[in-house]
């Protein structure tokens, strides 16, 4: 099943990005040095990517003031920094908290193109309520 929205970089309502063409941005992306990347989906959903080139924070909003959801690593240990946002700040997050680079832009391609996780992701949702999905 492919989804009827329509995903373009936030504020832009350009160019909406096949899942793959979403995946190539990126890379390209990091290649530029931006490190952080939005996209808006036609629902006004917000879907994010901050990545230090091995791994990425993705950030699923349903709108931009609520809490939403991300991918996790149940395995990772530790933390990763060098997670550049685009108002200049540097990040530091927990390992488990973000991904492998290619799975996040894996990640990123299948949601865009089918309006869901791949099964091989675990999201955990961010409200605070403790539920995890798989």
């Amino acid at each position: 099943m492919t989804t009827t929205n329509r995903w373009h970089l936030q504020g832009t309502g350009g160019h909406a990005y096949s899942g793959e063409e979403a995946r190539q941005l990126l890379r390209h992306r990091w290649d530029w040095g931006s490190q952080e990347t939005w996209f808006e989906d036609d629902a006004g959903r917000l879907l994010a990517v901050v990545t230090n080139g091995e791994r990425a924070m993705v950030v699923l909003l349903e709108r931009e003031d609520e809490p939403g959801e991300h991918l996790v690593d149940p395995r990772g240990e530790g933390f990763s920094g060098d997670y550049r946002l685009s108002n200049g700040q540097v990040d530091t997050y927990a390992d488990r908290d973000t991904v492998a680079f290619d799975v996040a832009g894996h990640a990123l391609a299948h949601f865009i193109e089918h309006d869901t996780w791949p099964t091989e992701v675990t999201v955990e949702t961010d409200c605070g309520c403790g539920e995890d999905r798989s």
